[in-house]
């Protein structure tokens, strides 16, 4: 069989298909339970709609940078595996560079004639244990945490875990950010200080405006990501 008939044959669209409706079912089951749960402890239903619109709109900006290497994976490992890797993971960048490691260990080389069967055999195999730490370290410690924080709130003043967690939050989220920015182009620097902007005039100006607060952050995103790519097509 030919090597792109076999990676984008039905068989694979049918092993696949399992891996996004198990996700599927399990997205369905976490929010039924969380309604259930809002319910039970007494948030108005305002409330909680007003953060699931907060978080479809937050998810458009971060769905269209995986869009690129969505393309060079399909390419690679044809279509069927792309989606099961994409609706499992959505490290599109892990993906590749897992993929890229595993085939140099087959002796073959990423989008040449050497990729093969073999290769994405290896590359298979490797994407499965690539995310087997993180779901061992959940199973064992993820229900340690929440004790951590409850112990936290009864020896300490729960203002200041509630700060100390959003400290930890920003720390984060400042880390991941000069990943993206310390030795890059301009270009990436541009997109974060615009983004950066847009998301300090939407939460000062319009400070008493609730429903554009939720939607702060995926429009600041987009906001960000246009207004470069505006900018790159007026310097020609």
């Amino acid at each position: 069989m030919d090597f792109q008939a076999m990676i984008n044959s039905p068989g694979l669209w049918i092993a696949s298909s399992v891996m996004v409706i198990a996700t599927m079912v399990q997205a369905l089951v976490f929010f039924r339970t969380s309604l259930k749960e809002a319910h039970e402890i007494g948030i108005e239903r305002q409330r909680y709609r007003a953060g699931i619109r907060s978080a479809i709109i937050t998810s458009i900006g971060p769905s269209f940078s995986p869009v690129i290497v969505l393309l060079s994976m399909v390419a690679v490992i044809g279509a069927p595996t792309t989606w099961m890797r994409l609706c499992d993971v959505g490290a599109a960048r892990t993906e590749l560079a897992v993929i890229s490691l595993a085939a140099g260990m087959a002796g073959a080389g990423v989008g040449t004639e050497s990729f093969g069967a073999t290769a994405f055999s290896y590359s298979l195999w490797a994407m499965a244990l690539n995310n087997l730490g993180w779901l061992v370290i959940v199973l064992l410690l993820n229900h340690r945490m929440s004790g951590i924080v409850v112990k936290m709130n009864e020896k300490l003043n729960p203002k200041w875990v509630k700060l100390l967690m959003g400290g930890a939050t920003l720390g984060l989220f400042a880390y991941l950010l000069t990943n993206q920015l310390v030795g890059k182009t301009s270009i990436k620097w541009a997109a974060a200080i615009l983004s950066g902007v847009i998301m300090l005039v939407l939460t000062t100006a319009f400070k008493k405006h609730q429903r554009i607060q939720e939607l702060a952050l995926g429009i600041s995103m987009l906001g960000g990501m246009f207004l470069t790519q505006a900018i790159i097509k007026a310097g020609g």
